[in-house]
């Protein structure tokens, strides 16, 4: 038994007992309609007849059955047809209704739209976790932030080439700044080879540190802060070393310098108490020369790099 587009089509051998035949899923006959058909011909089905363009029809056995079903069928085609329409009134009737309050609402939006602008806030993700940081030391450096930034972080500083130089650290990168949409302010990778002092580490080891700097619209505070990994020493994937510089303006000379470092460990080791600890001094060392080397001269701020025994 099928349904095809033009007629309702079936084949039976066997038409003694009472039909019971109901409408295929995919036909437009409504669900509700139950189609009967008698016995009738003797009891001898007909066959199907088909035609040249494909469509089938089906040679009733009793008319007064065919004629029954067939008006049926248009019934039932008319009032889907009647749904479709009104289907499609109601949905043109919202489709207006959603258009003129587009209307209403976009003239509402642009009156509002510098005030929502001046209230927006841009949140920016974090650079270093805050969460492993402590207090390392808090110090007066003799300059502004914005001379901080000048003399030892600038692209034409030469605090960090000179200073590896004295380390006897290798093979110096330093990109420079670009604005990071993801952090806020500018950023740069500075990559070398450091020397390793420590008996289970190798004689050097490859370092990457990250860089993120952003000052305050006033140009008064800045906050510089780095993460460094280094590659080669051992289990040097766990952990990364975070460093948080906090400089405010206190007067056209100075500023105040509060720095804290945390050691971010990634995965979980048996000596992660020992790379914590040595990690740690390694960097304090780097921040107190920092702070005691910047002098002025001639009115002009200039960084002595000098006596560094103590820091190699």
């Amino acid at each position: 038994m099928c349904i095809s587009s033009w007629h309702l089509c079936f084949q039976s051998h066997v038409f003694s007992k009472q039909l019971n035949i109901r409408r295929s899923q995919h036909s437009l006959i409504n669900p509700a309609i139950t189609i009967f058909l008698h016995t009738g011909a003797g009891g001898h089905g007909v066959s199907p007849l088909c035609c040249q363009n494909g469509s089938v029809r089906y040679k009733f056995t009793s008319f007064w059955n065919r004629n029954r079903t067939f008006r049926a069928l248009e019934t039932a085609l008319q009032s889907y047809r009647a749904t479709l329409e009104a289907e499609k009134q109601v949905s043109s009737h919202l489709l207006l209704k959603g258009e003129s309050m587009n209307v209403i609402s976009s003239r509402t939006d642009n009156i509002k739209t510098e005030d929502r602008r001046i209230g927006l806030t841009i949140t920016f993700q974090p650079f270093i976790n805050e969460h492993v940081l402590v207090d390392i030391t808090s110090n007066t450096f003799p300059g502004t932030p914005e001379n901080f930034f000048t003399v030892i972080l600038g692209d034409d500083a030469m605090f960090f080439q000179q200073y590896r130089n004295t380390r006897k650290d290798t093979d110096l990168k330093l990109s420079k700044w670009h604005v990071s949409d993801e952090y806020g302010g500018n950023v740069r990778e500075v990559t070398f080879r450091s020397l390793c002092h420590s008996p289970l580490c190798p004689p050097d080891t490859a370092v990457t540190e990250l860089q993120h700097a952003s000052f305050s619209n006033d140009k008064r505070n800045l906050i510089y802060e780095t993460k460094q990994q280094a590659h080669d020493v051992p289990f040097g994937s766990y952990f990364e070393i975070h460093c948080r510089w906090s400089l405010r303006t206190t007067s056209s000379s100075t500023c105040q310098v509060d720095v804290k470092i945390g050691v971010n460990m990634k995965k979980w080791c048996i000596l992660q108490s020992k790379i914590k600890s040595g990690a740690t001094e390694e960097v304090c060392r780097t921040i107190l020369f920092i702070l005691r080397s910047p002098c002025w001269q001639d009115g002009v701020l200039i960084i002595h790099i000098c006596n560094m025994k103590e820091m190699a």
